[in-house]
């Protein structure tokens, strides 16, 4: 049995802490695994994916991600939201647009190209392709005169991520979960007795007993663990202090108006200056690979930085003439250390399960089935093996 599980066999009571996308993914799977024969608690102190998942680019993908496992690790949950789509009937939030990259200078074109021949070398569907059959696939498109390189990733995509989750804890509670939201859901403390966990205390005055306990609230997985007295390390990049990483700014804007080339993007679209794709409501959601943002940025720069966005979006897209910035927030990516997934059982309290990542989204619906596998029978998933927290342990020897 893996360190840190339970040691009675058979535990019955689970609580999931957390409702993003990959706690509601494992809560949905686990009750649907394990029946009538445990009872499973998702606990969320807000409405459900209102925190990262809600802002969350979304973009399902296995492109960047280094090496190799966690490559194949991410492809796997391209399949993984494939084949659960196809199992609740093609809903509409999953969509498996593609994705087209462009670059603009001989460097960025050179680093596309290498990148490509890498991953199609490792099966993955990648391709250099014209600009003319780039325009050919999405003609909302306005071609800059100059492109270096374009590239396709027909497999890849984006999930519309609050019907997403609405759909997912819907499921959850069909296959018997219960979901707690607002004080019910909202954890003040972890109960501990010889080394065991044992229940979940909230805001509301409940003890909700667990015999098993699931982290997978992102950047507070951390202080979760430390309510149960872990002193365990789970770094991740730092959040709260002016100029910090983990937070990027996310931009909606619209409507997107029909042009002559059609009603504009329909796909995921990763341009030298804004990256963006379909939002909800006639929408498009921007981010900026050189726009900076953390909780400490003021109100009015966040809105120029936002009309900044919508203003390089529209020199590259037709259908936002007349958008206007509609939102915009800043939001904190739980982002490990590493760069990598931390998956799996602590030590020290047995029971204290985590979870947190920067790929939730793309690892969503693969991970529940990992996980669940771990949670329910009592194994080791060796695909989970390089995401153990156990790895900060040696590195901090």
């Amino acid at each position: 049995m893996p360190a840190g599980a339970p040691h009675q066999p058979g535990a019955r009571q689970y609580v999931v802490i957390g409702a993003g996308v990959l706690g509601v993914a494992l809560t949905a799977r686990l009750a649907e695994a394990a029946g009538p024969a445990a009872a499973v608690t998702l606990l969320e102190q807000n409405r459900p994916g209102h925190a990262a998942t809600r802002s969350s680019f979304a973009w399902l993908n296995a492109n960047h991600k280094l090496p190799r496992a966690y490559h194949d690790l991410n492809y796997a949950g391209l399949r993984a939201w494939s084949a659960l789509a196809e199992r609740l009937g093609r809903p509409d939030w999953y969509r498996p647009s593609g994705n087209l990259e462009w670059a603009r200078t001989p460097d960025a074109a050179a680093e596309l190209t290498a990148r490509v021949a890498r991953l199609a070398e490792w099966g993955y569907p990648a391709h250099l392709i014209s600009a003319a059959a780039a325009a050919e696939l999405e003609p909302s498109l306005r071609w800059p005169a100059t492109v270096a390189a374009v590239a396709w990733f027909p497999e890849e995509g984006y999930l519309l991520t609050e019907p997403m989750v609405a759909a997912l804890a819907a499921r959850a509670a069909r296959h018997g979960a219960t979901v707690l939201t607002g004080a019910p859901g909202h954890v003040t403390g972890l109960d501990v007795a010889d080394g065991v966990v044992r229940a979940v205390r909230t805001a509301a005055g409940q003890v909700i007993p667990a015999d098993v306990v699931v982290c997978c609230a992102g950047r507070w997985v951390p202080e979760l663990a430390a309510l149960a007295g872990s002193g365990h390390p789970l770094p991740l990049v730092p959040w709260s202090p002016p100029g910090a990483e983990a937070p990027g700014l996310v931009v909606e804007a619209g409507p997107v108006e029909p042009g002559p080339a059609g009603p504009g993007p329909a796909r995921m679209v990763h341009s030298p200056d804004v990256d963006f794709r379909p939002h909800t409501g006639g929408l498009v959601h921007l981010e900026g690979p050189d726009v900076h943002a953390d909780l400490h940025t003021t109100e009015p720069h966040l809105g120029d930085l936002a009309e900044e966005l919508l203003a390089r979006a529209r020199r590259v897209t037709h259908g936002l003439d007349q958008a206007q910035v509609t939102g915009y927030r800043v939001c904190v990516r739980p982002m490990p250390a590493d760069g990598q997934s931390i998956v799996g059982w602590l030590p020290d309290p047995d029971g204290l399960y985590v979870a947190v990542t920067h790929s939730g989204v793309t690892l969503g619906a693969h991970l529940a089935e990992l996980m669940t596998s771990e949670l329910l029978a009592g194994v080791s998933t060796a695909e989970l093996e390089p995401y153990r927290p156990g790895r900060f342990l040696s590195s901090a020897s």
